[in-house]
């Protein structure tokens, strides 16, 4: 009997060793994928660009840069790499349109590239953000159930990310991972925050914040935040609807713009460089540029409704 006992307590012994060692062995791995995907060295893959990825995370819009990668779905993309391809597409656009239409509309073509880079990375973050908001009320509904089991936030962020799909369980898996890691809780949303950034997103972000910190009813919030986020979502999406046809003509009046100097030249080819050089077609210019500016913003901003 006694030989039994003590078999069994071996037995047991060695079963909690086995599992002390896998979960040492999986914070290490998370710790490793995570190094992996936040070190810039690896993923640049050319010295010089790492070089300058590292200057770049020391400037404040450098972070903001990568911020806006990882918001976009792109986390593994060198900044540097990505400003240098910009600067090249602008460059080559610009040659390009040079011997075809002058001075003026290759300057116009060479911004056009550069503010359109820009312009993809927001649209593709904003398209992210829109699909991670749309899953925010099945993230709140499993916590809440998470919560009212008695899991920890941790575990109930990692059991979310297995049952949700992209984008949300990627981004809840990394801040799980990040949490394992030593990050706390605060910071852990804070970079989920900052990646994707949403009025609906921060509101739960600050009641997980709250609520780790000073203690109250988890469950109870979470599940009424998830029927909130609900009733947005269909409001976002039946504004969305409602202010499409605004948007669009936002769009066509710089379409315009761009198409009346591109036609000018076309017609009457160095028309708009001698137009740069003479004081009479610098008004001109600068008025037109003012009013399609101008109506630009106030289509933008008359579709803009706050939800």
């Amino acid at each position: 009997m006694t030989f039994l006992l003590i078999a069994l307590g071996l037995l047991v012994t060695l079963l909690m060793a086995a599992a002390t060692v896998a979960t040492l062995v999986w914070n290490a791995e998370t710790e490793r994928r995570m190094m992996e995907s936040a070190d810039l060295d690896r993923t640049a893959g050319v010295p010089v660009f790492a070089r300058l990825d590292v200057q770049l995370l020391r400037a404040r819009w450098g972070q903001r840069l990568v911020a806006l990668l990882a918001g976009a779905g792109l986390p593994t993309w060198s900044p540097s790499l990505f400003l240098a391809a910009a600067a090249a597409s602008a460059a080559v656009a610009g040659l390009i349109v040079l011997p075809l239409f002058g001075w003026a509309t290759a300057a116009i073509a060479v911004l056009v590239v550069a503010v359109g880079a820009r312009r993809w990375l927001d649209r593709r973050r904003k398209q992210r953000v829109d699909r991670f908001v749309a899953q925010l009320p099945e993230l709140a509904r499993l916590l809440a159930n998470g919560a009212s089991a008695g899991l920890a936030v941790r575990r109930s962020l990692e059991l979310a990310a297995e049952e949700m799909t992209e984008p949300a369980a990627s981004e809840v898996a990394q801040v799980g991972a990040e949490m394992a890691v030593g990050r706390s809780m605060r910071d852990a949303l804070a970079g989920l925050s900052q990646r994707l950034p949403s009025r609906e997103l921060s509101v739960l972000v600050q009641t997980l914040t709250i609520q780790g910190r000073s203690g109250g009813e988890l469950v109870t919030a979470l599940s009424g935040i998830g029927a909130t986020l609900e009733e947005r979502r269909r409001l976002r999406r039946e504004v969305a609807t409602a202010t499409m046809g605004a948007q669009f003509s936002g769009y066509t009046v710089i379409f315009l713009a761009f198409g009346a100097v591109a036609l000018m030249n076309a017609f009457s080819p160095g028309v708009v460089d001698e137009m740069i050089t003479n004081l009479v077609g610098q008004v001109v210019l600068l008025v037109a540029t003012g009013l399609f500016v101008g109506g630009y913003f106030l289509v933008r901003r008359l579709a803009r409704v706050e939800v």
